[in-house]
């Protein structure tokens, strides 16, 4: 059965950035990953958190993951 809803992660990033909409536009223009930064998502630090959706194929997961590695190496 195919999921109904949406399905995200609610990460911290306070290890590499203190601004979450700015580390969101890096890993868009530098890695090709888009993610949301906290400040959309409430109150909770949101400048230190980053959302990732996981709504997509294993294939694209993987991809994503991989390009967060080299990005953060």
């Amino acid at each position: 059965m195919t999921p109904q809803g949406a399905f995200y992660l609610y990460a911290g990033c306070e290890a590499i950035s203190d601004d979450s909409a700015a580390l969101a536009e890096r890993l868009l223009g530098e890695a090709g990953v888009a993610v949301t930064p906290g400040l959309d998502f409430g109150f909770n630090r949101p400048e230190s958190h980053l959302r990732f959706a996981y709504t997509t194929g294993l294939e694209r997961l993987e991809q994503g993951v991989e390009r967060l590695h080299r990005f953060l190496l």
